[in-house]
């Protein structure tokens, strides 16, 4: 009977069964947190709790995690390295537990789905073109790519794409791919109204 119970739940369970929202953003959270997240400071433009910044920029067959390929992935690499090399992640920290390092092997060897409920579009390619089930997930909307006009107290306008919005703060992503956070206390009141109307759809 247990043995029946078990394949039922396996027939019923998609192939695909990680992603970087369940199981890799916990494992972030403990360890890379204090340099990667808006929470607390963003270093190497590597914002780790920012889901589309990190499905649009960081995941890719040029970025730093590239789907299918956990040994070319220096996100991974340098997880891997002795903690006394220079390249060496998280810097301040421990090195991971094995286990851990194991999830993210896996997870970006299943493609790096960041969220499997809101697939984006070359997550959606990526599993077509090797094969895994998509069952249970769902597309996630296209990422706003529309240029804002954002200006500050002093009169200074620049444009930039809205990543996101924190309580003191809106994330915009300049044209030449750097990305900021630029205080809501130094924008005109247009702006700041900007900001809050773009973060409510988000």
């Amino acid at each position: 009977m247990k043995l029946l119970i078990f394949l039922l739940i396996a027939m019923a369970t998609p192939a695909f069964a990680i992603d970087y929202k369940t199981d890799v953003l916990p494992i972030m959270k403990e360890h890379c947190w204090k340099c990667h997240s808006n929470d607390e400071d963003v270093k190497g433009n590597l914002a780790l709790d920012d889901l589309d910044e990190m499905r649009d920029f960081q995941v890719g067959k040029f970025n730093i995690i590239q789907p299918g390929k956990p040994d070319t992935s220096s996100f991974l690499e340098k997880m891997r390295l002795p903690a006394s090399d220079s390249d060496f992640m998280p810097r301040k920290g421990d090195p991971l537990p094995k286990e851990e390092i194991e999830t993210i092997e896996k997870w970006i060897a299943a493609g790096a789905i960041i969220d499997s409920k809101n697939l984006g579009e070359k997550e959606s390619a990526f599993l077509a073109e090797n094969g895994k089930s998509t069952e249970g997930m769902t597309k996630a909307p296209g990422p706003d790519m529309t240029f804002y006009k954002w200006t500050n107290t002093d009169g200074k306008t620049i444009e930039a794409r809205f990543m996101g919005l924190t309580k003191d703060a809106v994330k915009i992503l300049l044209k030449n791919g750097q990305s900021h956070n630029y205080p809501l206390s130094k924008l005109n009141k247009e702006s700041a109204a900007q900001a809050n109307e773009l973060g409510a759809k988000k």
